[in-house]
């Protein structure tokens, strides 16, 4: 709508007609615009994504906010597809561990002291591997149970030690994560690309970018490596050579820098390497909800038949004894 010549309140006020359980908000928005408040900070007081936040910041800056809503109508399309295929991707084996520990516990309260009782009036000592099974049938939920309390206290204690860095630490700190490494240095080095591209294309200069970057609230590590890169260039070190102090970023990424500073065409390498970096993402993604099913299904596959295992060896290792 930007394109065809509305403005953005015009805009706003236009799709409201669309959704009328938002009308309240939709002019408080409007309210706020007309009294000069921009827009980014307009969406960031509505709980909106904080990466959409600041792609609309440096957007108010070069100028291109219409390029810049379409681009992050999709990355919000994207994340929430993202989701929801994941959500989807959990729903059924959660269900199906659910069960497993429901079968499990009937097992030990009914089917298993039926077993004890048996053994004891037949004088039958199981065997190890026997024994080992009826362990397992006694203890498994709660070894369900545990494992799952131990991931979420190692996630909560590691949100709460990681709380206490600089953002930049903690960066560097989950870069040595080698699964997490490839999509923060990815996607960290895919927004700075994008976003610097566009600010070189409308006509500022990089000290003016650091100052865009170190004057935002919206990503605190945008922030803070704008001041670090910004010490690093008044002492006299290249663009190039801040950025490769930041173990968070794609080697690429830096290459390009180097590249397209003795090209002079920087703006329009860094344009191209944001969309190279998208489409691996993108794909990466695809391929880890494509490994990831099967590989729950396996797990559970195998606690299903060591349950069985647990029922049937018993009355097996019996049947011979007799």
């Amino acid at each position: 709508m930007l394109e065809n010549g509305f403005t953005l309140a015009e805009a706003i006020d236009f799709l409201e007609q669309f959704e009328t359980k938002t009308i309240l908000k939709s002019n408080e928005m409007l309210s706020e615009l007309q009294n000069g408040i921009p827009i980014y900070v307009v969406l960031d007081s509505r709980g909106f994504d904080k990466k959409a936040c600041t792609q609309l910041y440096f957007a108010d800056k070069h100028g291109n906010l219409s390029s810049v809503l379409k681009e992050a109508g999709r990355y919000l399309l994207k994340k929430d597809n993202d989701r929801k295929t994941f959500v989807k991707l959990l729903q059924y084996p959660l269900l199906l561990i659910f069960l497993l520990i429901v079968v499990l516990i009937l097992l030990k309260n009914y089917l298993l002291p039926q077993f004890e009782l048996l053994y004891s009036s037949m004088n039958y000592n199981p065997t190890l591997v026997v024994s080992f099974f009826i362990s397992f049938m006694k203890n498994a939920q709660f070894y369900i149970l545990y494992s799952l309390g131990f991931f979420i206290f190692l996630v909560a204690s590691s949100n709460y030690v990681l709380r206490k860095y600089t953002p930049i630490r903690k960066a560097k700190l989950v870069t040595k994560i080698p699964f997490i490494r490839f999509y923060l240095r990815l996607i960290t080095s895919q927004f700075l690309a994008r976003e610097w591209s566009f600010l070189l294309q409308g006509g500022f200069s990089i000290n003016q970018i650091l100052d865009m970057m170190r004057t935002q609230n919206f990503r605190p590590l945008i922030r803070d490596m704008g001041e670090m890169i910004h010490k690093d260039l008044t002492i006299g070190e290249t663009f190039s050579t801040a950025l490769g102090k930041f173990s968070f970023l794609d080697q690429q990424f830096i290459t390009i820098v180097m590249h397209g500073e003795k090209s002079g065409r920087l703006e329009h390498e860094l344009l191209f390497y944001s969309q190279f970096c998208l489409s691996r993402i993108e794909g990466s993604i695809q391929k880890v909800f494509r490994i990831l099913q099967p590989i729950m299904f396996i797990i559970i596959g195998g606690l299903v038949v060591a349950v069985y295992l647990s029922i049937l060896l018993p009355m097996f290792e019996m049947i011979d004894s007799i």
